[in-house]
């Protein structure tokens, strides 16, 4: 097959089908296993400086934030998969803990605006050669996990054709063997770990997610591992009871309960995003200086003692149940809890 046009973005995952399918065969042997434990000790074990790390939820919705609480004291140096949510990116990025992305949507709030320490960081980063970003489409990182969760080495795909993100990325152009026609192929993505925030888990890590998945499946099933943070544990029985769980066990290596673990993002029908909080975040990234971002992780991330002190520091359980009211109002005043 002739290439004809590539982009010059660089591949920073260097694992491959054969090498995960090896990895998995060895790794199917435990998934009949307890595998609860706590946070420290989950990434203790899966996470290693240098890894490249992939983590679940979309935009504001279900972030795996008690993970990045635990993580950002660790204070490891990643490459990473950020794409469709930016806030796990932009606090990585403001304590120096990224070296690499492969980026569609970063440095980005939404409607609330540009965290302007992360992006300022970004653009000096860049131009010192200490942050490399090879860019992308949200659609294409989504089907880059999807080709490594199908095990073959790339997808053909038209986004990206005639586009400058096709220039600054790292997919090659090539003439379909079967049509004729121009392509691009965008190759598979394996991360050394992934990071889930889900609604329930049993015991081995059967997980079942309630609304938007977005690549959250993909993203499991192409991670050498797999760390589930859960709102709850529940007896393995209730899956045998269905619904299926969207994620199984096979997957999964850690299985840690933190109840609010999403905070201060959307849990879908459980609590809704904190704006208050994120609006205090966006703030103090706007000092140019850079002081005020460090006290913010300072008083957050820093001086508590464990992520139920960062939650109680928010307000405890009184903010808590303000945002579980707002999140059923914006469900029509359901009461949701019976889900879980």
């Amino acid at each position: 097959m002739r290439i004809l046009d590539q982009g010059r973005g660089s591949i920073f995952s260097p694992i491959t089908p054969e090498d995960f399918r090896r990895h998995m065969r060895s790794k199917a042997q435990k998934a009949h296993t307890d595998k609860r434990m706590d946070l420290k000790t989950a990434i203790a074990e899966f996470v290693k400086p240098g890894n490249y790390l992939s983590i679940g939820g979309f935009s504001f919705v279900r972030l795996p934030m008690a993970f990045l609480w635990e993580v950002l004291r660790q204070g490891y140096v990643f490459k990473m998969a950020g794409g469709s949510r930016s806030l796990d990116f932009n606090m990585l990025l403001d304590n120096n803990m990224v070296e690499a992305v492969d980026a569609s949507y970063i440095l980005g709030m939404e409607t609330l605006g540009i965290p302007y320490h992360a992006r300022r960081l970004a653009e000096r980063k860049e131009i010192r050669g200490e942050l490399k970003i090879c860019e992308w489409s949200n659609g294409t990182m989504a089907w880059r996990h999807k080709a490594a969760a199908m095990g073959v080495p790339f997808l053909p795909v038209k986004s990206l054709l005639g586009s400058d993100t096709f220039k600054y990325s790292g997919a090659k152009k090539v003439k379909c063997p079967f049509t004729g026609e121009e392509v691009a192929l965008v190759p598979a993505l394996y991360s050394d770990v992934a990071v889930i925030h889900v609604h329930k888990a049993d015991m081995y890590g059967n997980c079942q997610i309630y609304g938007m998945l977005g690549d959250d499946i993909e993203k499991a099933k192409s991670a050498r591992h797999v760390i589930i943070t859960t709102e709850k544990i529940v007896d393995a029985e209730e899956f045998r009871r269905g619904p299926s769980p969207v994620i199984t066990q096979f997957y999964v290596d850690a299985v840690v309960e933190v109840p609010y673990g999403a905070y201060p993002t959307n849990m879908p029908g459980l609590y809704y995003l904190d704006l208050e909080h994120l609006k205090e975040y966006l703030a103090a990234s706007k000092d140019p200086h850079g002081k005020k971002i460090r006290a913010y992780y300072q008083k957050y991330f820093f001086n508590p003692i464990s992520f139920q002190n960062f939650l109680d520091l928010n307000g405890g359980m009184a903010t808590l149940e303000r945002l579980r009211k707002l999140e059923q109002l914006h469900n029509g005043g359901e009461n949701t809890d019976g889900f879980l």
